[in-house]
């Protein structure tokens, strides 16, 4: 197995068909680890960026890919392409290699000319440096039958769940244009944050990464969008995405006015419903272990972790142990000003990372 660098920003032109190929052929690919993810988050965030794409070849067959950035400033630095908005950024690779794959990577950033790695949302075995903790992803396994699934609810979520069927005055609509229900999701995300006296996550670049996402995305069947009305009145809307067997949860927008109606659970009852329709076998939270999560009784737990490792010994040194502290920090500020969870349901008191 050898390893090519690609270094020019033409990446996502060279490397599309074979990009595609490979994600189709790897069992465990997740929508944020495809060509259209990462080319859209190239086109948004990539300008005065210096692209470092690996690609694990078997004579002229692409059996693993593994793009990242590098970066200059204190320290020379590798790290995974699209942090931020992705929630799983492990190696992609063949169906039954990915091990194999991550392995050769690993060995390459370990010579790689810079002075430090920073992988975030590893989901591979790690082999290299000290891993921290970095997300938890709870998962639901999904049975056949929508209501064998909500038969095993609790008895207050069960009430809340056939809201939908009790009253004419719900409805969800998927609109056909993805910008029209990620409009309404913005602003109930954006509205619901602001009634806590925070600013929420989707700034004007963010919501133009995520327009261009949906553009690549929608042809691929892999959105799932939805809005809640309520006698006519938008009042949720939640965003998620469907890909290899398994759904994924991945963000909401409520009306905090709207919140006695639990516009974000029947939201989530309705997407589970329709993913167990079509014959999803996995409903994946995706990033946070917040409590209204835990009410859907998911049964998998998963952690990624973010692998930080020198790759020289003075300032690579220097870097690793000043990012260890810079994220013990981070997390500590986080978790106290972002406020805890928003709840989908109805509100609580606030306790882990927010959702919506």
């Amino acid at each position: 197995m050898r390893v090519i660098v690609h270094r020019t920003p033409e990446w996502p032109r060279t490397l599309r068909d074979e990009w595609r190929a490979l994600f189709d052929a790897d069992s465990q690919a997740t929508p944020f680890q495809s060509w259209e993810w990462h080319s859209a988050w190239w086109n948004v965030y990539g300008r005065g960026r210096s692209p470092y794409v690996l690609a694990a070849y078997e004579g002229d067959d692409l059996v693993g890919l593994l793009p990242m950035i590098r970066s200059l400033g204190a320290w020379r630095t590798l790290r995974s392409m699209a942090v931020g908005p992705s929630d799983y950024l492990g190696p992609l690779a063949q169906s039954g290699r990915q091990a194999e794959v991550a392995i050769a990577f690993l060995d390459h950033l370990r010579d790689a000319p810079v002075d430090m790695v920073d992988l975030h949302q590893w989901t591979a075995e790690p082999t290299q440096g000290d891993p921290v903790d970095q997300a938890t992803c709870l998962r639901l396994d999904l049975p056949a039958s929508y209501d064998a699934y909500v038969a095993s609810l609790s008895k207050s979520l069960r009430y809340d769940v056939r809201r939908l069927e009790r009253s004419e005055a719900f409805r969800i609509i998927e609109p056909d244009d993805p910008a029209q229900a990620l409009d309404v999701l913005f602003d109930l995300h954006v509205k619901r944050w602001r009634s806590r006296g925070l600013p929420g996550v989707f700034s004007r670049r963010v919501r133009h990464f995520h327009e261009q996402w949906a553009h690549l995305a929608m042809p691929k069947g892999w959105l799932r969008l939805k809005v809640l009305e309520h006698e006519g009145v938008p009042i949720g809307a939640i965003y998620a995405m469907t890909h290899g067997g398994r759904c994924y949860y991945y963000q909401a927008g409520m009306d905090p006015a709207a919140s006695k109606l639990s516009p974000g659970t029947l939201l989530v009852a309705a997407t589970i419903h329709h993913a167990i329709e079509e014959g999803v076998t996995t409903f994946d939270f995706c990033r946070g272990d917040e409590p209204y999560k835990r009410r859907w009784k998911p049964q998998t737990v998963a952690v990624n972790q973010r692998l930080l490792f020198a790759t020289s010994q003075g300032r690579g040194r220097l870097g690793e142990r000043w990012n260890r502290m810079a994220w013990r920090i981070e997390e500590r500020l986080r978790e106290r000003f972002e406020g805890g969870s928003l709840t989908l349901g109805r509100p609580k008191k606030p306790t882990g990372s927010p959702a919506a």
